[in-house]
Formats: structure tokens, sequence, C-alpha cells
């Protein structure tokens, strides 16, 4: 059964038809085929026997590593979602580093990039913190913190204008898939929605199923890819699977952008066990990339502790800690998270600068920000 079939609907084209090219004018006057997705809330999932098995070695990988997690005492969360905010970016072509993103996160930064890559970061943090069961307004909410820095869009706002991707950005004759038209978005998002609370399926299984299911849909102007990668974890999340461990899944799938774009187009074929496949995968190979990040931090972290020579009670020591979630920081942003005076954070920078385990950034007398080489090197590398 294929999940996706098409219907033949009228072009409207909006634009000067008098600067189109001759030859491209006939084609905007024929109908094109436009997506309508089978309503897969209640399907019934079978997995095969070689799915099955992988899947039951993720569900293990991903339970100890939750555990191991939970034992951690410094911010690896943190870097982990910035590690999946960037990839998850550059797999819609938005680079930057993880310097650039920390600034953003620190007080903004002049490079647009980066800020995007910051409200994605934004965006991940917002859906995972909130509690609300998963709905359409959860959906458009989290869309609303990805996109609302844009001037494009129309961020939280299902969109009402046929989109496509792939080819011409004039029509979407002869594109790679054009989603589901506006009139069919209402009830195409009921059927997600219905198919994201049953609860006879694993939250793995149904996480990549939804994402898949999300990606067909397509239902805003832009940021689809992104809200759907975030959807993925908020299933894990809010199903109870993981509690302290988040899958930088992105990371992975960046690295293998064309069987990510062949799985989402045999879902549409009707194939779901391509993208369960897939994300099985990335998962597992992501396991043992994160036990290392771990132990580089540990690392590093010992070796500060064992050089730093300070009261038990000094503010270094908790400014250690953030150091490892924010590599990027200033004074303000001590205060506004500590609420110490500033001369008290002055001192214990003052500590960390002696110590290497800070550098300045710019020479200003005043506005210095301050960042920590060795953990957005490990984060680099990672």
């Amino acid at each position: 059964m294929r999940f996706v079939t098409y219907e033949k609907r009228e072009w409207n084209y909006s634009g000067n038809i008098f600067y189109v090219p001759r030859s491209k004018r006939r084609l905007l006057e024929q109908k094109y085929k436009s997506a309508v997705i089978s309503d897969l809330s209640s399907i019934d999932i079978k997995l095969d026997k070689n799915t099955n098995s992988l899947l039951q070695e993720v569900i293990e990988e991903l339970v100890k590593l939750d555990l191991t997690m939970k034992n951690e005492s410094f911010a690896l969360p943190t870097l982990l979602l910035r590690s999946e905010a960037l990839s998850s970016s550059q797999i819609e072509n938005y680079n930057s580093s993880n310097k650039s993103v920390a600034m953003a996160q620190l007080n903004g930064s002049n490079k647009t990039q980066a800020n995007i890559i910051s409200g994605n970061l934004n965006a991940i943090i917002y859906a995972l913190s909130n509690q609300e069961t998963i709905d359409l307004s959860l959906i458009k909410s989290i869309h609303y913190e990805l996109m609302k820095e844009s001037e494009e869009g129309n961020p939280g706002e299902i969109r009402v204008v046929p989109n496509w991707i792939g080819k011409s950005s004039l029509s979407p004759h002869n594109a790679d898939y054009v989603p589901p038209h506006p009139e069919c978005l209402g009830n195409d998002l009921k059927n997600l929605i219905d198919f994201i609370n049953r609860y006879d399926l694993h939250p793995f299984v149904k996480g990549a199923f939804a994402h898949a299911y999300f990606e067909s849909i397509h239902p805003f102007e832009d940021g689809n890819g992104r809200v759907g990668r975030i959807l993925f974890q908020v299933i894990l999340k809010q199903t109870g699977f993981l509690n302290d461990f988040n899958i930088p899944l992105s990371t992975e799938l960046v690295k293998d952008n064309e069987g990510y774009i062949n799985s989402l187009i045999d879902f549409r074929d009707g194939n779901y066990i391509s993208i369960i496949n897939l994300f099985c995968q990335k998962a597992l190979s992501i396991t043992s990339k994160v036990y290392k990040l771990i132990n580089d931090i540990d690392d590093v972290k010992n070796k500060w502790i064992n050089q730093i020579k300070a009261r038990q009670d000094a503010y270094v020591w908790k400014m250690i800690d953030e150091l490892i979630s924010q590599p990027v920081i200033d004074v303000t942003y001590f205060k506004k998270k500590f609420n110490w005076n500033d001369q008290a954070i002055r001192n214990n920078i003052d500590i960390l600068l002696k110590n290497n385990v800070l550098k300045k950034t710019n020479d200003f007398k005043r506005n210095v920000i301050y960042e920590c080489k060795e953990i957005l090197t490990i984060l680099d590398n990672f």
C-alpha cells in the first residue's frame, strides 16, 4: 500500500507572466501533481525479524546510556542538544561553528546562520521542557520558537499556500515532491496527532514513523525538517522512554543525507521499515561517540580541578560546570545566572584565565567575552 498518492491541482501563478520565459509559460498553465496522504493513524506496524532484532539492541543501548547520563554531574544534555541543533540545521544547509552558536546563545551574533541555529537550539529546549500533550498547538509553538527571529516562514502558522521540494522556484511543476494542498492539512495533521498519541507502539518506532509522516505532510512554509526532527526527540521524552539522554541523531543523519532522503521517499511509497532501520542504525552509531564525549569532558574537568587552587566554596567551581554547557561567557552571564556581585565574578574569572581554562576573545576594557577552547574543541570533534 502506498502511503502517498497524487491528485492534479490547478496552479495559479501569482507573479507577472511577462517576466517568465516563453518556454515555461505553457508549463504554468498546466495542472501539477499534489500529494494525497492516506490516514495512517491506526496503521498496523509490523517489523521483520532483522529490524526487530536491531530495535531491541537500540533500546538496550539507549536505556544504558540514559542511566549513565543520570549519574553525570556536568551539563552534557545541553552540549548534545547544541550538537543536534547544529547538525539538524546543517541538513538544511545552515552552517556555523560551535563557538558562533554559543556566542549567539550568549547575546546574539552578527552571523545570520549562527542565529538561525541558535533558534533551532531554543526550539529544541522549549519542546523538551514542555509537558503538554503532543497536539497541533505544541507543534505550532515549536515552529514559532524555531522561526520567530526569521522574517519569513510565518512562525507558528500552518501554511495556506502550496509548497514543494526541489527543482524550480517558479512553480511546483516537475518538483521532487509536492506535499498536500493546504485544504488537506487540517485532516492530515489530525491523523498525525492521533497516530502520535497511540499507546501500542514502542516510542522509538513511533518517533521514527511520526517523523516521516510529518515530513510527508510538510505543514509549514519553512522549517519542516527541523521541526520534524525535534518531534522525534519530543516523542522519546514525553513517553518516558528516555529521561536524561536526548539522542543527537542529526549528527549522524547529516553524514548520510542521501540515505535519509531515500528513507523518506521509501516511506511515501509505503515502506516504513526503511526509516525505522535508518534511525536505529544512526542511534547505535552515536552511542559510542557519546561515551567518548563523556570521557573527554571528564578528563578536562578533572584536569581543571587538579590544577586550580581555590577555596572549596569559591565561585570558580560552579563556573567550571557552567562553562561545559555554555563555553562562551561574559560577566553579565554569571550575574544573571547566579545573581553574584560583579567584582566576585571578575576575581574568579581571573583564576580561570591564569589556569588557561578561559581565553579572552577580544581586547575590550568593558564587555569582554571569554571562551573555553578545550570544550569547544571537544564539541567540534564530536
